[in-house]
């Protein structure tokens, strides 16, 4: 005697809702075609399991049997099926891909990537602000787009300029600074600014240490990661200097992006190491190529 997985699925449904009508809407089915598949399936076992009513649908003692059984064995089949896509998964090239923050280009890239790599896998992991090169390097990811600069690693790194964003100034929605148009680095000597944990050559430049006239910024709070910065800064704890592709695609109320233009532009960096692991690297980087914007202007 053969049972189907679907006629346990419906049985376990009713046991656990006591309900038919409930028991279907569950499934996605009618109340009748469940309770015809219930009667069918207890015509096969030869055993009565359920006890209806017009006010109320009760287990039998051999229902109650069967519940438990009928639980074990759906279970076992899900973690078959589990196993099975598991292994698939391990078997399919997978090219994992780590990011900061969204940006268009890196859009474009990974959708084309995943349109023109047929059979890879595409794996996107977010990065810390400065998490990029180490999680490179570590191998925990394949390729890494970062916001530069990168520090110089001769000999372990390819870097890949993707795009370049002029710079912002990250502030509370009620800061005194929040209705400008544009504001100069200079008008920021009594700031806070909110920095990211990483090399100290990389966060000077991203604070702008030291500045034009020589001064240091007043640093507070240290953000690692981008929603740490923007919580912070919405806080009133700080004010931050990020890319413009960050207001872009964090529009929030408590919050106000102004440009900073007498300040270098931030690059998005493709990184990935010089001996690439995995085979599909340098197909990557070759459409990265491709959609890389001109940043010689």
């Amino acid at each position: 005697m053969d049972l189907s997985l679907h006629a346990l699925r419906y049985f376990v449904a009713v046991a656990e809702e006591l309900h038919f009508g409930r028991a279907a809407q569950r499934l996605r089915l009618t109340a009748p075609t469940v309770s015809e598949q219930i009667s069918r399936l207890e015509t096969k076992l030869g055993v009565g399991l359920f006890r209806r009513t017009s006010r109320r649908v009760e287990l039998t003692p051999d229902g109650l049997e069967l519940l438990a059984l009928a639980r074990t064995m759906l279970a076992d089949h899900d973690r078959i099926l589990a196993w099975a896509e598991d292994k698939r998964r391990r078997q399919e090239p997978v090219l994992r891909v780590g990011f900061v923050g969204a940006n268009s280009v890196i859009t474009e890239i990974i959708g084309s990537a995943a349109r023109e790599l047929p059979g890879i896998r595409l794996e996107t992991r977010q990065l810390s602000f400065t998490g990029g090169i180490t999680a490179l390097l570590d191998g925990e990811v394949d390729a890494a787009f970062v916001p530069g600069p990168v520090p110089p690693l001769p000999g372990r790194l390819r870097c890949l300029v993707v795009d370049r964003d002029r710079r912002v100034l990250v502030l509370p929605a009620g800061h005194p600074l929040a209705q400008r148009d544009s504001v100069g680095i200079a008008e920021l000597g009594g700031e806070t600014f909110i920095a990211a944990a990483g090399p100290a050559e990389v966060v000077n430049w991203w604070v702008v240490d030291p500045r034009p006239d020589g001064s240091a910024p007043r640093r507070g709070p240290v953000a690692h990661s981008l929603e740490e910065m923007l919580e912070l800064c919405a806080a009133g704890l700080g004010v931050n200097l990020a890319p413009e592709s960050v207001a872009v695609y964090n529009n929030r109320p408590d919050l106000r992006y102004v440009p900073v233009p007498d300040i270098p532009p931030a690059d998005v960096v493709l990184c990935t190491p010089v001996e690439p692991g995995h085979p599909l690297t340098t197909a990557f980087v070759r459409i990265a190529h491709r959609h890389a914007r001109d940043t010689t202007t």
